[in-house]
């Protein structure tokens, strides 16, 4: 009797391989799950205010069902009732800037139709994201640097069911320079943080990839150390099949989404909108009132949920403030004052002053549209969302 062979294929071995080592590259307890907290920033202000920008995740899975009750606080090892602290949830948007950049492949997108049906999925991607973040759009296929399409600012504003932007982009150049894109990218991305007015910034980075990087322009190895290294999550959707997951999986180290073609883009960008989504409401604003007067203190955050499979779960955090001239008087439903640049977004080699890594400003309440970056940048903060544990804003 002949045994049936087992060998592995060598792409599906390659493949194995290429996503253990990227699960071990975001830390080896991603890899099997459990609970992280981490402190992104934090501030103590007279009376006696404390307040802490967290994110919680369940492995890479963002987590975005917690309520106040979720969070326990102890200072120096003493726990503290949420009577004596009147913990709160305050809106994110009242102190960080959340932002996303999408950058579309339009090298094989040759023809109107395809043009057509990449734009409606550009659109319904936009218009899920903005409603929560600001949305830049960029288009890239063969050429040295990407082209800027549109600015969509936060807020609900006019339904974006086409975007004739990027519709009317037609492919000057048929190979496809994804390495090289990415790059610029990344650092439009960084120059748009850099000039926004709130204390927290953080970004996004959204590639929708026809297919892996044929100009050669910036080597593979290159535009993987900057994303890497870059404070962004960076999520891709691909035009692929398995074999070529390997050579495209190392630019999603926050996700990485499948279109079974240009032409049905929406498939892979309605999922990538979903993940966008869930990565910006990972993120929770404590705002509480602390019993210290004086002296160093260490707060430790506990955070416990139950998974909807009925398992316990739990992560901590530690910050550590001043409480030197705290008194009574305090207000937990104010909006902190985090120092400005709480989180930098390192633009390394550019001037963030210079016409190229300055970013285009929004247009308010104007369809996006054309060549060139619209007028405005709106700073002011949006009103808190309609959830269980979420103060409304002062004097709203």
């Amino acid at each position: 009797m002949t045994s049936q062979s087992s060998t592995v294929p060598l792409r599906w071995l390659t493949l194995a391989i290429t996503m253990l080592v990227t699960s071990l590259g975001l830390g080896g307890c991603m890899l099997f799950g459990g609970l992280h907290a981490d402190a992104i920033a934090h501030t103590a202000e007279r009376p006696a205010n404390v307040a802490v920008y967290l994110s919680v995740r369940d492995g890479k899975d963002p987590v975005t069902d917690l309520a106040a009750d979720n969070f326990h606080l102890s200072e120096n090892g003493q726990p503290l009732g949420s009577g004596d602290t009147n913990l709160t949830l305050l809106d994110r948007r009242a102190v960080a800037e959340h932002r996303v950049l999408l950058l579309v492949d339009i090298s094989t997108a040759k023809d109107a139709g395809a043009r057509r049906q990449l734009a409606r999925g550009v659109a319904g991607f936009v218009e899920s994201v903005k409603k929560q973040q600001a949305v830049t759009l960029f288009a890239f296929d063969g050429r040295a640097e990407p082209i800027f399409v549109a600015e969509y600012p936060q807020g609900d504003g006019e339904k974006v069911e086409q975007v004739q932007a990027l519709e009317a982009q037609t492919p000057q150049d048929p190979s496809r320079n994804l390495h090289g894109a990415a790059m610029h990218a990344i650092k439009q991305l960084d120059a748009r943080l850099l000039s926004a007015k709130k204390p927290i910034r953080i970004g996004t980075l959204v590639i929708f990839a026809a297919g892996p990087d044929l100009a050669a322009r910036v080597t593979r190895e290159e535009v993987e150390e900057k994303i890497r290294n870059s404070p962004h999550h960076v999520l891709t959707v691909i035009v692929a099949n398995e074999e070529q997951d390997a050579d495209l999986g190392d630019l999603a180290k926050d996700g990485l989404h499948r279109a079974p073609s240009v032409q049905m883009a929406g498939i892979g960008l309605d999922e990538a909108a979903r993940r966008v989504n869930a990565l910006e409401q990972q993120y929770y604003l404590l705002s509480y009132c602390s019993p210290a007067r004086a002296g160093a203190r260490r707060l430790t955050i506990d955070v416990k949920r139950t998974t909807l499979e009925g398992s316990e779960q739990s992560a901590s955090a530690n910050v550590d403030f001043d409480a030197t001239g705290f008194g009574p008087g305090c207000d937990s439903s104010r909006v902190p004052r985090f120092a400005s640049g709480t989180t930098p977004v390192p633009v390394q080699g550019e001037d963030p002053d210079k016409p190229e890594g300055t970013a285009p400003k929004d247009p308010g309440p104007q369809k996006p549209s054309g060549d060139k970056p619209p007028a405005k940048d709106p700073d002011e903060a949006a009103p808190p969302p309609d959830l269980p544990g979420y103060a409304p804003l002062p004097g709203k």
